[in-house]
C-alpha cells in the first residue's frame, strides 16, 4: 500500500463523508453549548479528551484475534470499538492507521457530546441545581452511570463475521454458556465469538475408526463497563448440539 493507503485500512471515501457531516453536527452542539452555558469550552475539551482516551483504550478492550471461523486459510485480526482502526497479523504484530483512528475518536465524540446535550436538558427539566444532593447523585447514577455499565446489553461487541454452520455453532455454545454453565448473569453480561476451531474424536474400530469432527468454541466474556473478563471454551459434541464441557481461560495467550 501507498499513499493514503498507508492512513487507512478499514475506511472508504464513503465514511470521510459521513466525518465531514458528523464534523458539522458537532459544530452545531457546539454553538447549542454555547447558547447555553460558559462552559462550553470546558465541555469540548473534556469530551474530547474522554474520546481520545476511549478510542485508544478500545485498541486493549475489543480485540477480535486472528481467527479461522469465516475463512480456513486464516484470517487477520482487529482492534478498536465502534470502529476497528487497527489490524493484527497472525503472528500478533499489530498495525493502526491514523485515519481510521481519527474516524472512530469523531464518532466517540459525537457520542459524548450528544449525551452531554440530553443530560443538560434533563437536568434543567427536574431543576437539578435545586436539588438535593441525594437526588443529584441518583440521577448522576441513573442516567450517566448505569447507562454505560449496562452497554453490554445493547450494544454488539465486535466479533468474527460467521454465517450458516459457523453461526448456528456459535449460538449453540452461547445458549450452552449462558444456560447450562451460568456464565452470563449478575457479573458476565456479554458473550463474543473469538474462534472456532475442530478436534478429530476419534471412534472405535467396531464403528469403522473414522474421525468426526467436533467443534471447539471460544468466547470472550465481558462484564460491566464492556470491560473484558475471561474466556470460555466451549467443547460441543459432533452434532454441534450439545456442550461436553467448558474451560475457563485467561484473556492473555490462545483459547487452544
Amino acid at each position: 500500500m501507498n499513499g493514503l493507503e498507508n492512513w487507512r485500512y478499514f475506511s472508504t471515501w464513503q465514511d470521510l463523508g459521513f466525518a465531514a457531516a458528523g464534523l458539522i453536527l458537532g459544530v452545531l452542539l457546539m454553538i447549542w453549548w454555547r447558547q447555553q452555558s460558559e462552559r462550553a469550552y470546558a465541555v469540548f475539551a473534556g469530551t474530547l479528551f474522554l474520546a481520545a482516551l476511549l478510542d485508544a483504550a478500545s485498541a486493549f478492550v475489543f480485540v477480535v484475534p486472528p481467527h479461522f471461523v469465516g475463512c480456513p486459510e486464516g484470517c487477520g485480526g482487529r482492534l478498536g470499538y465502534p470502529l476497528p482502526f487497527a489490524t493484527v497479523d497472525v503472528d500478533g504484530r499489530a498495525q493502526v492507521y491514523l485515519l481510521d483512528f481519527l474516524l472512530n475518536m469523531l464518532l466517540l465524540w459525537l457520542l459524548w457530546l450528544g449525551a452531554t446535550v440530553i443530560w443538560r436538558m434533563l437536568s434543567e427539566a427536574v431543576e437539578l441545581g435545586e436539588r438535593s444532593f441525594r437526588f443529584k447523585l441518583t440521577f448522576f447514577f441513573l442516567l450517566i452511570v448505569l447507562p454505560w455499565a449496562l452497554l453490554p446489553r445493547y450494544a454488539a461487541p465486535p466479533q468474527p463475521d460467521v454465517q450458516g454452520e459457523e453461526l448456528r455453532l456459535t449460538i449453540n455454545a452461547q445458549r450452552a454458556a449462558e444456560a447450562t454453565y451460568g456464565v452470563t448473569g449478575l457479573w458476565v453480561q456479554r458473550l463474543a465469538l473469538e474462534d472456532i476451531r475442530y478436534l478429530p474424536m476419534q471412534v472405535p474400530a467396531v464403528f469403522g475408526g473414522l474421525e468426526q469432527p467436533q467443534a471447539q468454541v471460544c468466547l470472550r466474556g465481558y462484564i460491566w463497563f464492556y470491560l473484558p473478563w475471561r474466556r470460555y471454551l466451549i467443547t460441543l459434541d459432533r452434532t454441534g448440539v450439545t456442550a461436553l464441557d467448558m474451560r475457563i481461560l485467561p484473556l492473555d495467550g490462545s483459547c487452544w
